[in-house]
């Protein structure tokens, strides 16, 4: 589906498929933290951790440097995922020719490819220094990034109910994760500044695909914008390494068949997550792709619960029980009502969200 068959679609067309692409989007992130949160018990990212410790550096470094390897591996693996789906859309010679000439499209996706940088690399901060529901409630900040950016940037204009339904989704990401807030007391700023990473860098990143979405189709687009970011990703681990930190010592772990399936069902869903979510903007527009994509954090308490178990997946013992997964429920419901409130827009408001100057 490139931009010259979007834009011959009719307005109800575009409303469902661009709608069931960010419920896809929301499904697919939603399934990623399950091999997301499978990753911390393999060695290849249990050992980065304790050999830069051992090399002389403190534990935040050490964790710092485990977020580093962590976001790599997720670019690395995406990138690979999207060079066998371009190969089966028979797009890598288009893929070559707008690599090489670095028209004004890849170098918004090379923007891109840092905003999304920038953005799991902060994630992974948050979830290790705080926690995973912090992590998420700082993610459920994008789409006020990305509307913000959409209407200044992008000049698409938003609807008043399209902002009535992003701020229900974001008052229900962070009811989700409110219990697990008020029972940890702990204050971390690097976790904090991590989640700020989160929140800018992926509602950046939605404005800068937005732009680049507008001279480039989506396959290719996003297949430059990973690659890119995995080269950003090598580039920081060699200079790491270079610094005294072994950031390569554990890579023959890679070899383990179960970590290799780990990393490969990370790159696979971040990687739909990401077709899917960047097929929904032209279709949509920013705001509202972003603001269904936000679904995604109902998606990954309900895949955490069933993989590894409620209490896993929520963090409760038997004195925070009631509190967390009494918010987990209440913020279900409202993500529901956002998405309903989202999803009924009927076609007329359509075209007020695609509309540009």
């Amino acid at each position: 589906m490139d931009i010259q068959e979007i834009k011959k679609m009719d307005h109800d067309k575009k409303k469902k498929i661009g709608l069931l692409m960010g419920i896809l989007c929301a499904l697919y992130w939603g399934i990623w933290y399950v091999p997301g949160y499978a990753i911390y018990s393999q060695p290849l990212i249990d050992e980065v951790y304790y050999n830069v410790l051992a090399s002389g550096f403190s534990d935040d470094v050490s964790m710092i440097a485990q977020a580093v390897f962590l976001t790599a591996i997720n670019a690395i693996a995406c990138a690979l995922v999207l060079f066998v789906w371009n190969g089966g859309l028979g797009k890598i010679g288009e893929f070559k020719r707008t690599l090489v000439q670095f028209n004004s499209a890849s170098k918004y996706f090379l923007m891109a490819g840092g905003c999304g940088a920038c953005a799991v690399f902060g994630t992974y901060l948050a979830a290790l220094f705080l926690s995973p529901g912090f992590a998420a409630v700082a993610g459920l900040l994008y789409p006020i990034i990305g509307t913000i950016g959409s209407v200044l940037v992008l000049k698409q204009k938003v609807s008043k109910r399209a902002y009535v339904a992003v701020i229900v989704l974001l008052i229900g990401g962070i009811t989700l994760y409110m219990g697990s807030m008020i029972t940890d007391s702990s204050v971390n700023t690097i976790g904090l500044i991590g989640g700020i990473m989160a929140a800018v860098g992926w509602g950046c990143e939605g404005i800068a695909a937005g732009k680049a979405l507008d001279l480039c189709e989506p396959d290719v687009g996003l297949h430059l914008r990973f690659c890119f970011e995995a080269i950003i990703w090598v580039i920081v681990l060699i200079a790491l390494t270079a610094a005294g930190l072994p950031m390569f010592d554990t890579i023959g772990k890679l070899a383990d068949p179960t970590t290799l399936l780990v990393v490969l069902l990370i790159g696979l869903s971040f990687a739909w997550c990401y077709v899917t979510w960047y097929k929904s903007f032209p279709l949509l527009g920013v705001a509202r792709g972003q603001a269904i994509g936000s679904l995604y954090a109902a998606f990954g308490v309900i895949f955490l619960s069933i993989f590894f178990g409620p209490q896993n997946a929520l963090g409760y013992d038997d004195s925070s029980m009631m509190i967390i997964v009494g918010s987990t429920i209440l913020g279900l419901i409202i993500c529901l009502i956002g998405a309903y409130i989202m999803a009924s827009e009927n076609s007329d408001d359509l075209v007020s969200l695609r509309g540009s100057s």
